[in-house]
């Protein structure tokens, strides 16, 4: 007999002798098993209620929302590549009565969450915020981006905001941005370029170029305003 054609499977079945764990673990797709390869909990969300188009700046836009879940969390990541547009009417009259926005998103487009139930947002890394995006909900409690340039025009017309803190850092504040809600202060960063003519009240809009622009918290009392200077 050929003593080559000997020689290897004498080789193959020594090796499976000497090495038996060379190949990696069973991984059981129904849990029970340690899967060999951790995901980050963003990749693991269930997404199918976003529909997704990629955008121009590498990241995600989601330019619908088809689920039925009223409370909506918005991953940081879909497919390895940040969530950074919420396109136009993505979440438009969806009876939402709260929603996450991750600080991956740098921009909330027109009408992107208007005419539903929110009554507070973070909107922590926004830089743009657009026409009518939040219009028509029942925001009491608000927070901008300090990274924040600029609101669209009536971007949270009709809401319930009493306070608000509005960021150095913007330079622009479209027409009726804040019309519908009973303010009664407004925290200016110190930007004397600030640009508020259209977007807030007749009234502090004199007060505030009337003193200078100045920097402080703006308290309204009956329909007069007064500074206190931080």
């Amino acid at each position: 007999m050929n003593k080559r054609k000997l020689l290897f499977p004498a080789l193959f079945f020594l090796c499976v002798y000497l090495f038996p764990q060379t190949s990696p673990p069973a991984v059981e797709s129904q849990g029970g098993t340690e899967a060999a390869e951790t995901l980050h909990p963003a990749e693991t969300a269930d997404v199918t209620d976003f529909e997704l188009l990629q955008n121009r700046f590498g990241g995600i836009t989601i330019i619908a929302y088809k689920g039925a879940d009223k409370n909506v969390i918005i991953p940081e990541t879909i497919g390895g590549l940040p969530v950074t547009i919420i396109g136009i009417k993505a979440f438009f009259r969806k009876d939402l009565l709260s929603v996450t926005i991750p600080g991956t998103v740098v921009t909330v487009e027109p009408l992107a969450f208007a005419e539903n139930h929110l009554q507070s947002i973070d909107i922590s890394g926004c830089v743009s915020i657009g026409y009518e995006a939040f219009a028509d909900n029942q925001l009491n409690t608000l927070v901008l981006s300090e990274h924040l340039s600029s609101i669209g025009p009536r971007a949270f017309i009709n809401n319930k905001l009493s306070s608000i803190t509005i960021p150095g850092r913007i330079t622009n504040i479209g027409k009726d941005a804040f019309a519908g809600n009973p303010l009664a202060l407004i925290k200016v960063g110190a930007n004397r370029n600030l640009f508020v003519s259209q977007g807030f009240e007749l009234s502090f809009v004199n007060y505030y170029i009337g003193t200078g622009r100045g920097a402080g918290v703006y308290a309204k009392n009956g329909r007069i305003w007064s500074l206190k200077e931080e």
